[in-house]
């Protein structure tokens, strides 16, 4: 309870704070237009400025209708792919702390207008010329120079329209177990994720058991449908990719179940050899043909998976890739694209054809296999029979199911693992805990060892004693924003604004100067210094602060200006 009354105390302080920060000049406004914002519960810290963007969007006149919902109300409205806004049943406006599937940014598999739901993840409907042209220079140049020249063009265009308004770079802030060696990455879907194969429990013995706290629970853990790391927390230990992250220091990509390749001057022709000796947890063997049933899957529409449109786009079509031998596979690309290797050979999990193609397509999603909930019999190609409570990999840990009773899901430790097991962790929980106080009185009481980063323990990271927590932080290569759905007829499409119905050909211009009077409203600074407890910067576009590709030539910080944000909407054909 102590905890609990201090965090909100400390919460409550800086919101006032940032709240008086933020108040300008009183001026009448009448309210323009409508406005739906959710903000997603699982963050108190991200409650509090989503409050705020509410608050100060209805200074500059918008009716801001604000809501605190569990982020399974979200995907839901914005994966239809039909655009529609909040009122009829889609939606306007919501706060999303973000990221790419792989560490080297890749915006073209998120941004480009050929990537709309429900097949794509561009579910903001970003549709602008100029960033599909850097896009596709970004994934189809192999030059460096030229490579860096179209993200310096993808940045500078989204600068200047900005289609969603980047609040901040959170930096990842976790507590862990002070007994807890081996706990050095944040988590990051899909490629970072809980690794107790690493973990050394201090006073363990051989045969230590370990917990992780993740916060909501996950609609389904089939690796394609992911749409959280609140899920691959959960399937990542069960999987492998062909390549891997190192570790979370020096984020490069090493073989996994590839041992290598090669890759013809144009970039287009590939040949994949695949590491041998490998077994699924069944005991069937891996081999180029559970390659082949993946990618197959990913372009298969009718398992609805929501990288099909990305699939295509880098591969075109199931003719691309052949088995050319049990351990290799070949594949001519219709273009060079650079998502081929750091999202598809880097980012997504390989399935098990043994065991999942005899599910149907559209019971996949729903199947224990993806639940965790029961158990079901996989044959084998020497006629055994494996009984599997949940998802079978080649990873590290092996699924034991889920127990409801403790909300936790539950792994054994993979002996047969093709890589050496550092850690003395043989059993392991992921644990579904809601609420930060809730997360910190596990970790005091020993009943976990380690949490997400949702949590956002940032800013009451002080409160805790190192008899208990130790406090670690991370560059979290993630960013926190509020997305509107440019569909919308005002702030994405112009077409209901003023200067829209007056001049149709300026109806995108009105709607960006109206996202630009957003964005001014919107005090920066002292939302990373006085609610996320200074952990972070300011943010201006959807590349990690950190990253290479980030341009501070270019990006200079928005301004906090209540005046400035006036002016844009007086552009847009409002007056006050």
């Amino acid at each position: 309870m102590r905890m609990s009354t201090k965090r909100r105390t400390l919460m409550q302080a800086a919101a006032a704070s940032v709240v008086t920060a933020a108040v300008g000049p009183a001026r009448a406004a009448p309210p323009f237009f409508r406005l739906y914002l959710m903000i997603p519960n699982n963050q108190p810290a991200r409650m509090i400025w989503g409050t705020l963007a509410a608050q100060q969007m209805s200074r500059i006149g918008i009716d801001v209708v604000s809501s605190f919902v569990p982020f399974t109300v979200i995907a839901p409205r914005r994966s239809r792919g039909d655009g529609k806004p909040h009122a009829e049943g889609g939606w306007d406006a919501y706060l999303e702390r973000y990221y790419y599937n792989a560490i080297t940014p890749t915006p073209n598999a998120l941004f480009h207008s050929r990537l709309m739901p429900p097949s794509g993840q561009n579910f903001y409907y970003v549709n602008d010329p100029q960033i599909d042209n850097a896009l596709d220079r970004i994934a189809g140049t192999i030059d460096p120079a030229q490579r860096a020249q179209a993200y310096r063009d993808f940045e500078k265009r989204w600068y200047d329209i900005e289609p969603m308004t980047i609040l901040f770079y959170p930096e990842d802030v976790i507590a862990v177990n002070p007994k807890l060696r081996g706990f050095d990455f944040t988590t990051f879907n899909p490629v970072f994720y809980p690794n107790p194969e690493k973990w050394t429990i201090e006073g363990g013995g051989d045969n230590a058991t370990a917990a992780f706290a993740s916060w909501a629970p996950p609609s389904a853990l089939i690796p394609m449908y992911s749409i959280g790391y609140n899920e691959s927390n959960i399937f990542g230990p069960i999987y492998n990719r062909l390549y891997e992250y190192d570790n979370w220091e020096n984020k490069r990509l090493e073989p996994a179940l590839a041992t290598g390749h090669s890759m013809s001057p144009d970039g287009k022709h590939w040949v994949i050899s695949l590491r041998q000796g490998v077994k699924w947890h069944s005991g069937e063997e891996f081999t180029a043909e559970d390659v082949k049933f993946t990618w197959d899957t990913f372009l298969n529409k009718a398992y609805g998976s929501q990288i099909q449109a990305t699939a295509e786009q880098v591969l075109g079509g199931p003719n691309a890739y052949r088995v050319t031998g049990k351990h290799e596979i070949t594949v001519d690309l219709p273009a060079y694209n650079m998502l081929f290797f750091d999202w598809l050979l880097g980012a997504q999990a390989i399935m098990p054809k043994h065991a999942y193609e005899g599910i149907r397509p559209e019971a996949l999603r729903g199947h224990a296999a993806s639940t965790w909930l029961g158990r079901y019999n996989v044959r084998t190609s020497d006629g055994r029979s494996y009984t599997a409570q949940g998802g079978i990999g080649t990873g590290p840990w092996i699924a034991q199911g889920y127990d409801p009773q403790r909300r936790a899901y539950k792994f054994a430790r993979n002996e047969n693992y093709w890589k050496p097991h550092p850690g003395n962790v043989k059993t392991f929980y992921v644990v579904n805990i809601q609420g930060t106080d809730a997360v910190l009185s596990a970790l005091r009481a020993g009943e976990i060892d380690a949490h997400d980063p949702m949590y956002d323990i940032g800013p009451v990271a002080s409160t805790i004693d190192a008899s208990w927590g130790r406090v670690q932080t991370f560059d979290s290569f993630k960013w926190q924003h509020i997305c509107y759905n440019l569909r919308h007829p005002v702030f994405g499409t112009g077409v209901e604004t003023p200067l829209g119905r007056q001049d149709p050909s300026r109806a995108a211009e009105a709607a960006a100067y109206i996202r630009k009077a957003i964005s001014h409203a919107m005090p920066r600074e002292q939302i990373v210094q006085e609610i996320a407890g200074g952990y972070g910067k300011p943010g201006t576009v959807p590349i990690p602060y950190s990253a290479p590709e980030y341009d501070r030539d270019i990006l200079k910080p928005i301004a906090y200006d209540l005046d400035m944000s006036r002016q844009y909407l007086e552009r847009a054909g409002y007056r006050y």
